[in-house]
C-alpha cells in the first residue's frame, strides 16, 4: 500500500510541474513577472515557452513580448528588433506579426534614428499587411512615412507637442 501511495503521489506531482508549464500558465505568469518589473525573469520564461513550445498559439505572443521585453527592460533596441523580426518570419499569419512589422519600423524611426532603415521597414508593412491591419496602424505608417526625420516643429500636427 505504501508504495501505490508514493507512486501516485509522485504523478500527481509530475502532472502539477507539467500543468504549471503549460504554454498558457508560462505567458501568464511572465506578463505578471513584467508587471512587476522582473524583466529576466520574465525573459527566461517567455525564451522557454517559445523554445518549448513554438507551435502553441501563444508562442507568437510571447516573441512578440520578448521583443517589447527588451525595449522596456535595458533599451536594447538592436535586440528588439531582432526578435520582432523573428515574430514576423515564424508567426506571419499571426496578429502578432502585423504588430511586430510596425514596431520594427518605429524602433528605427523614434529610437535608433535610422530613417532609412524605418522607411524599409514601414514599406514592407504596407506591403505585407495593409489588406489586414487595424486602418489605424496603417495610417500611422503612412503618417510616418511622410515624416521620417522630421522635426516636431516641421510637423503641423504635432507642433502643439514642442511648444
Amino acid at each position: 500500500m505504501p508504495n501505490r501511495i508514493t507512486i501516485s503521489l509522485s504523478l500527481l506531482l509530475i502532472f502539477l510541474a507539467c500543468a504549471k508549464e503549460s504554454p498558457a500558465n508560462l505567458l501568464s505568469e511572465s506578463k505578471e513577472l513584467i508587471t512587476e518589473q522582473k524583466y529576466s525573469e520574465a525573459l527566461e520564461k517567455l525564451r522557454l515557452l517559445v523554445g518549448k513550445y513554438p507551435d502553441g498559439i501563444e508562442a507568437a505572443e510571447g516573441q512578440y513580448m520578448i521583443g517589447d521585453t527588451y525595449i522596456a527592460f535595458n533599451k536594447n533596441f538592436e535586440l528588439a528588433i531582432k526578435e520582432y523580426s523573428k515574430v514576423v518570419k515564424h508567426y506571419p499569419d499571426s496578429r502578432f506579426a502585423i504588430n511586430a512589422q510596425f514596431m520594427i519600423g518605429y524602433v528605427f524611426a523614434n529610437f535608433v534614428q535610422d530613417y532609412e532603415s524605418a522607411r524599409i521597414e514601414y514599406e514592407r508593412f504596407l506591403e505585407l499587411f495593409e489588406a489586414e491591419a487595424d486602418s489605424g496602424l496603417v495610417q500611422s505608417v503612412k503618417f510616418e512615412l511622410q515624416n521620417l526625420g522630421k522635426d516636431l516643429n516641421d510637423i503641423p500636427q504635432l507642433k502643439h507637442i514642442s511648444s
